[in-house]
């Protein structure tokens, strides 16, 4: 006959209590990892990092927008290099012709990169700190990039106090990150990597505030863990961040570094993403304890390196790690397996306990295990459909990417909804196949899923196999229960204590709000569901859940789900402290004279729609070229035609194989970019000097596309391209791009609540001309 697992009293109380216990723990585990170090004042000791002190360079550099190609990021750049010096560095400005391609998209820049280096006295390596100097043209950039540069000259100032050192230090600080990783590309083909090891620290951000996370290495990673681990005063990271952060469509220059052979770590803060790339990523919304704590690790983490054999940090396998209550655990990647398999043996041998005693049968769990399905099917499809629905509600958050202002209602309502879901569950299928069935089913999808993933995806099976070791507790519990008093209740203990992990990974999802945004809220609804699963167990302390009050749980946990949406809605809304984005530009066809105001807005603000006053691009008059290249939801309306001299691009030479174009902006914009149709295989550039930079050009994304070439930081006398292919077929378009529209006949100033859109072309003026000659 199917019984309960565990011969619990009927103590509901006992059991909310249990419950809100191993809530609070979560909490505090949440807000200890969610920390950053108080900032350090500017008359701390010399030898320690200070917020305070490094404060004086991220004001330096966020003071307007500086994006590669323009004055501003000249006077940054050269700020930066009297810094440096006078820190007794020899700092040289590295000039390069930068490349780069993806998806049919070639893309090519003048990049400044400011190299500074501390020659070591019997050097094993590279010890390589970077992170980069210029910004969006949306933003002044104060956290993206101007915390991990500013962590980094503070960083460097500490070193240079206690030099020599033994090995080589270099300070990199990248240019034209921002629009396609051009520094860390022209640095790392101009330095490849040799014999001798070249360690990389890279800070990053994606957001103003948060602590700071590595969530990025190289393979082989073990010996490189352990010395993060033990030499930054405040580690924080976690390895299945690794396998998130290429879910993303986010690069950093650490992309570059790990593709030429570099090894080291990649750290970044994420905390109010909604700020990222905006205008308001200044000063005012930085949060000095990032800078904080970006800083004291990285200056814990050089120190460290700059004084040991860089060969030491070889190794033939990666390590796991992540956050328990503000400590780093880590252990090598061997151990997913066995750790893995010790929940999959435990889930095993409480089921064969359980039969053993007539508690269940092997088909009960069986379709309880089918069963459980359900649950997770229900709150992924409540993740998914709550995004829609959300922007149905509030139109303005399609134009966010979902990245919000405050989410934390909306990550309470998927945690309202997933409880909901599990109890439900638990109370159907307790009534129908037994209590020991729905307690044993989630922990074998648990164990499961850690010892796939253990195979598949190492760095990841933490995420399950740990809170899968609930049901070695579970067997605790299981063979004492029937001892005496003392050991019934020490076993009671230790399930309880195997239930920590899985309530600091139920933690640890409000982080994936976070990183992913809304868009993708189904993974943190899933994971909710598996995790709070576990604690299935402690409701047969409450027995009266096979009645109606079982039936209201979970009804009150939807009403409670919907309840926090509404409350999301009234708190997180649009205003002058939380402003919406709204995106435009100004498109002028010099070939018939025809000029567009432009939006990819998906919900267009009043502002906006005075001048975009039409639904795609169709009758705009525009060239072909750029159409084909809008973002969906593009919208256009009438504008005067400038008059502004057309880019140029100039047939010089045609061969069988290949046709020369000499192109340039008489208007002096410092973005061009070509639309190519016919197919091109490769593009070259060739500057006035004679410096050349080629790269092979994939298909386009879209077949029937055109191609796209673009160069930032374009020479005053321009460039000249050569596109390999039939020459016969290729048709191109020519585009100049500048930042600002103010003055343009019928553009007025964003109205409070309205900022500029963080999209890159916003704000723009566009000038089309076909290629001649």
């Amino acid at each position: 006959m199917p019984g309960r697992i565990l011969n619990l009293p009927d103590r509901p109380l006992a059991s909310l209590a249990a419950l809100l216990a191993l809530a609070a723990l979560g909490v505090v585990n949440w807000a200890v990892n969610a920390s950053s170090p108080e900032p350090a004042p500017a008359d701390a000791p010399a030898a320690d990092f200070s917020a305070d002190r490094a404060w004086d360079t991220v004001e330096a550099i966020a003071v307007e927008p500086h994006p590669m190609g323009t004055p501003e990021k000249d006077r940054v750049r050269d700020h930066l290099v009297q810094a440096l010096t006078d820190l007794g560095f020899d700092v040289a400005v590295e000039t390069e012709l930068a490349r780069d391609q993806e998806d049919g998209t070639a893309r090519f820049g003048l990049v400044d990169n400011i190299v500074a280096t501390l020659p070591g006295t019997d050097s094993t390596g590279t010890v390589l700190l970077t992170s980069h100097y210029d910004s969006v043209p949306s933003g002044p950039g104060a956290a993206d990039a101007a915390s991990g540069v500013a962590a980094l000259v503070e960083t460097a100032r500490a070193l240079s106090l206690e030099g020599p050192h033994r090995n080589d230090l270099v300070v990199l600080l990248t240019d034209g990150e921002e629009m396609g990783l051009f520094g860390a590309e022209a640095y790392a083909r101009s330095h490849p990597a040799g014999e001798a090891p070249t360690v990389v620290h890279n800070l990053e951000a994606r957001g103003v505030s948060g602590p700071s996370l590595m969530f990025e290495t190289s393979t082989e990673n073990a010996a490189l863990i352990d010395l993060f681990a033990s030499a930054a005063p405040h580690p924080h990271g976690d390895s299945s961040a690794i396998e998130a952060y290429r879910q993303l469509p986010n690069d950093t220059d650490f992309t570059r570094f790990h593709e030429a052979g570099y090894i080291g770590l990649n750290n970044a803060f994420i905390g109010g993403a909604s700020w990222y790339h905006s205008p308001y990523d200044d000063t005012d919304h930085l949060d000095p304890a990032s800078l904080q704590h970006h800083g004291e690790n990285a200056l814990g983490t050089a120190r460290a390196l700059v004084g040991m054999d860089l060969a030491d940090l070889e190794s033939d396998h990666d390590q796991t790690f992540f956050g328990f209550f503000g400590l780093l655990v880590h252990y090598g990647e061997g151990w997913n397996l066995p750790v893995a398999l010790l929940g999959l043996a435990a889930v095993a041998f409480a089921a064969a306990l359980a039969r053993s005693r007539g508690l269940l049968t092997l088909p009960r769990l069986g379709l309880a295990a089918l069963s459980f399905a359900a649950p997770i099917l229900a709150a992924a499809a409540a993740a998914i459909g709550l995004w829609p629905a959300l922007q149905a509600l509030r139109p303005g958050y399609g134009d966010t990417y979902g990245l919000l202002f405050d989410r934390t209602w909306y990550f309470l309502a998927l945690l309202a909804f997933g409880l909901a879901a599990v109890t439900a569950w638990y109370v159907a299928v307790r009534r129908r196949l037994g209590p020991a069935a729905a307690a044993l089913a989630p922990l074998a999808w648990l164990a499961v899923l850690g010892t796939a993933t253990a195979f598949a995806v190492p760095g990841l099976s933490f995420v399950f196999a740990v809170p899968a070791l609930a049901a070695v507790g579970l067997v605790a519990a299981m063979v004492l229960e029937p001892r005496s008093r003392r050991l019934r209740l020490l076993g009671y203990g230790l399930f309880a204590v195997a239930l920590v992990p899985a309530v600091v990974q139920l933690s640890w999802t409000s982080n994936l709000v976070e990183a992913f945004g809304m868009e993708l809220a189904a993974v943190p609804a899933v994971l909710i569901v598996l995790f709070a699963a576990t604690a299935l167990p402690l409701l047969t302390l409450a027995r009266r859940l096979d009645g109606r009050p079982g039936r209201l749980v979970p009804a009150l946990a939807a009403v409670a789900a919907l309840a926090l949406v509404g409350t999301g809605l009234a708190v997180d809304r649009f205003g002058p402290d939380h402003p919406r984005q709204a995106y435009l530009s100004y498109v002028l066809d010099t070939e018939n004279g025809t000029a567009a105001w432009v939006s990819t807005d998906l919900n267009r603000s009043e502002w906006t729609s005075r001048l975009v006053t039409e639904d795609g691009l169709e009758d705009s008059g525009l060239p072909a070229a750029y159409t084909e290249s809008a973002a969906p939801g593009t919208g256009h309306g009438p504008a005067d035609a400038l008059d502004l001299p057309a880019p140029l691009a100039v047939f010089t030479a045609r061969t069988a194989d290949s046709a020369t174009l000499q192109v340039s902006s008489p208007r002096g914009a410092n973005t061009m970019w070509l639309a190519v149709h016919g197919e091109p295989v490769s593009a070259e550039v060739t500057l006035a000097d004679g410096t050349t930079a080629e790269v092979a050009i994939e298909a386009p994304a879209e077949p029937g596309d055109p191609n796209r070439i673009w160069f930032y930081d374009v020479p005053a006398e321009g460039f000249t391209l050569t596109l390999h292919g039939d020459a016969d077929a290729f048709d191109v378009t020519v585009f100049d791009q500048t930042h600002g529209i103010e003055g343009i006949d019928g553009y007025t100033e964003r109205p409070e609540g309205l900022m500029r859109s963080r999209d890159r072309l916003s704000d723009t003026v566009t000038v089309a001309a076909p290629a001649t000659g």
